[in-house]
């Protein structure tokens, strides 16, 4: 017994490196993660959720991942190129600018964003400043605009004009001979409306703040949606379904709303089909009605106006029957006396 106990744990020593192996390598690699550092230009410590392309394999996420040209970090949102200024590990923001407007020169962004786009990434949940900036194009001159003219990208026929707002532009807001060509987040300095010069130019090269999430990143690749965990702490967020909690309150309305419909429906059909086409059938069944008893009338009334028949007398002569008017009786006396 002893021998086969000896041969077996013999047997299993290939097998225990392997074992060892399994256990630690998760945290192995959960670590790795998070201790993988990089830098590019003035960035430096560029870790976990975040890394540079090249990095080795385990560094990083690689939807979190950015590109290194001209020790400039690069990053590539919504088709959009975008300067990383700049990474808090603690507040879970970037800061970013557009790659026409990071140097403080006159032109249109890169790629138009507006800020209801910049929030529809799962990675990057919201922005930290609710403003942008909006890029009119007229074909006629605006002279309410004239201080926020772009003169870069303005001509004879071609007027630009650069608006701040905390929304997009509606439609009854944008002059009839304007539309909108551009958009961009900005910081929330920019909320005064500056006359478009250098201090504009800077404000707008100072770029916005996303906040990133990996949270929010996983909760919209399963399909779920994501929401804040606490409205006292922005930068933690957590996955929420419609199967759930939500799925309780949305069936009873769904069923009340289905039920309201039907009664509705039914209500409709009574008043314009039913109804008028009962009073149509008793109308009709009126008129009918109403046609047989005048030719019931008729045929009696003309049954009475038939002359009556004369009686003979036993002599074969005709008598003259009473009349019921003493009238009548001496208008024919008269007659008998005239003859």
């Amino acid at each position: 017994m002893r021998i086969d106990a000896a041969a077996a744990f013999t047997s299993s020593r290939p097998l225990f490196p392997l074992f060892i192996f399994l256990f630690f390598i998760p945290g192995f690699h959960s670590r790795n993660l998070q201790q993988c550092s990089s830098s590019c230009g003035d960035l430096t410590n560029i870790s976990y959720p975040f890394r540079l392309r090249g990095d080795p394999a385990g560094c990083g996420d690689v939807d979190f991942q950015l590109s290194c040209q001209n020790n400039t970090a690069i990053l590539n949102f919504r088709e959009g190129k975008y300067y990383v200024k700049g990474i808090s590990y603690d507040k879970r923001t970037i800061r970013v600018v557009d790659v026409n407007l990071a140097h403080g020169t006159c032109g249109l962004p890169y790629k138009s964003l507006s800020m209801s786009e910049a929030t529809e990434d799962g990675r990057f949940p919201s922005l930290i400043t609710f403003w942008q900036a909006n890029f009119v194009n007229c074909s006629n001159t605006i002279p309410e605009l004239t201080d926020s003219k772009v003169p870069c990208l303005s001509g004879d026929t071609s007027h630009v004009y650069v608006n701040f707002s905390n929304r997009n532009l509606f439609g009854y807001e944008i002059p009839r001979s304007c539309k909108v060509i551009s958009r961009i987040p900005t910081s929330w300095e920019n909320e005064l409306n500056y006359p478009y010069n250098e201090t504009t130019l800077k404000l707008l090269a100072t770029g916005f703040d996303l906040r990133w999430s990996v949270e929010c990143r996983n909760c919209h690749t399963s399909g779920l949606s994501c929401v804040y965990k606490s409205n006292n702490d922005p930068r933690i967020f957590q996955c929420e379904t419609v199967f759930e909690e939500d799925y309780k309150t949305l069936l009873p309305a769904v069923i009340a709303y289905l039920v309201s419909r039907s009664l509705i429906d039914k209500a409709l059909l009574v008043r314009f089909i039913l109804a008028p086409l009962v009073v149509f059938v008793f109308l009709l069944h009126k008129c009918l009605t109403t046609r047989k008893t005048v030719g019931n009338a008729e045929h009696v009334g003309d049954i009475q106006m038939l002359p009556k028949p004369v009686p003979c007398s036993p002599q074969g002569h005709t008598r003259n029957l009473p009349s019921d008017s003493p009238k009548q009786v001496l208008i024919a006396a008269s007659i008998e006396r005239s003859a």
